[in-house]
């Protein structure tokens, strides 16, 4: 190992000599180990003609390679009971494994060669390209993902804000040595974060995630994010329904900003379960939607809010109307009572996933992929409690809602 970040009783924190991140915290009481990684490759990374280039990449490195075809790769995995799931983001693609301690090694060489050895068949690609163009067309049977599809490409731009499937247009375009080179260029150890939690030696992690992946050049740089919309955007789209989907959007901050719980407590006074304000108004006084919400999107360096709520045409009028009363109330008649509801429910939530190694790794990776470095507990639990009535007011003051991004789905358009 080449660096040592920091390192206690339980805690790892190391860069490996591939230049590969390895977070890490032992929990010895666990029956069970869990990764999760982030490579930093996502769907901002497809080329403008290729969208959809980053999830195909992720959705084949399972589909064969060159030591096994897809069925007898599964078979493996199976045999040992390693559980994988994986998705595209926009700055990064993820995945997380879980299995049991005496399969350390085994799972961890499966790993590896599905992340150096993929063999990315012609045939497989081909099916894969069909599914996302199938998954694409299911949207229009899918009111509420297809909302907030449209709002994130109208809020973060094209190619921040495209969909990870790509579009139908440009996933025909992408071919297998498209994917390959994808690959090739961006699956490396430098810039690639991976936490463990649960049972395990952290020297056996060490030395089999050293060769994780291929050799590569430097980190990619992190790109300078996108400006959000500074005017007032409304976008209808028609769909014969008696529904109506409204989705707005608006500026926050991202996760590593001082004020980050200060917006998370406000949003959580908005829709922090059944006593939020917004499920509060919206439906139990005026049973206007069958549902309702909000809550934070973060990139690196840059976040937002969505709102969301899904009603009858007659009724979608009356709902934003409501939405937007709510918004605008919130930086003048937050009480404490509210805030210290929503600083209870972010904290249980918080204490609770301590208990789960899937949930401990995926906030590892999440922490030093965001600030750079492990988020004690306690410092977490600290900026929330710290947080105060006014400290929220102040926020939404400074962050009104208005200019906002506004997306409606259904037979008319709103405003």
């Amino acid at each position: 190992m080449s660096e040592t970040t920091a390192q206690s009783e339980t805690t790892i924190d190391h860069v490996l000599n591939s230049g590969l991140r390895f977070v890490g915290e032992r929990m010895d009481h666990s029956q069970g180990v869990a990764l999760a990684i982030r490579i930093a490759a996502g769907a901002k990374d497809d080329p403008a003609n290729k969208f959809g280039l980053a999830h195909l990449a992720k959705e084949l490195l399972f589909k064969g390679t060159k030591k096994h075809d897809a069925r007898k790769l599964s078979d493996a995995i199976d045999f040992i009971g390693l559980r994988h799931n994986e998705y595209t983001a926009t700055e990064s693609t993820v995945m997380q494994l879980r299995f049991l301690p005496e399969h350390t090694e085994k799972a961890l060489s499966l790993l590896r060669e599905v992340l150096t050895l993929p063999s990315f068949p012609q045939k497989e690609c081909d099916t894969a390209k069909t599914q996302s163009i199938q998954e694409l067309k299911h949207l229009e049977d899918d009111a509420f993902s297809k909302v907030f599809v449209i709002l994130k490409e109208l809020f973060f731009g094209s190619q921040w804000g495209h969909p990870d499937l790509g579009s139908e247009t440009s996933v025909p375009e992408i071919s297998r040595a498209d994917i390959q080179g994808f690959w090739q260029g961006h699956y490396i150890p430098r810039g690639t974060v991976v936490a463990a939690a649960g049972k395990f030696d952290p020297s056996v992690m060490s030395k089999e995630l050293e060769t994780l992946f291929n050799p590569g050049g430097d980190a990619w740089p992190i790109e300078t994010p996108p400006v959000l919309p500074s005017t007032h955007i409304r976008q209808h789209h028609f769909k014969d329904s008696q529904q109506t989907q409204i989705a707005m959007a608006f500026p926050g901050v991202p996760h590593s900003h001082p004020d980050y719980y200060i917006l998370r407590t406000a949003v959580g006074v908005l829709a922090g379960g059944m006593s939020g304000r917004l499920f509060t108004e919206v439906r139990e006084k005026r049973a206007l939607v069958y549902s309702v919400g909000a809550h934070t999107v973060s990139l690196r360096n840059l976040g937002g809010i969505y709102a969301y709520a899904g009603t009858t045409t007659p009724r979608a009028k009356e709902t934003l109307d409501v939405i937007k009363n709510e918004l605008a109330r919130l930086g003048d008649g937050v009480t404490h009572e509210e805030i210290e509801r929503a600083k209870v429910g972010l904290k249980a939530h918080m204490l609770m996933d301590q208990e789960s190694t899937y949930s401990r790794a995926r906030e590892m990776v999440d922490d030093v992929f965001f600030e750079g470095r492990i988020i004690p507990l306690s410092e977490v639990i600290g900026r929330i409690n710290s947080v105060t009535v006014e400290q929220v007011k102040e926020y939404w003051k400074a962050h009104p809602y208005d200019p906002y991004t506004l997306v409606t789905l259904g037979r008319e358009a709103l405003e």
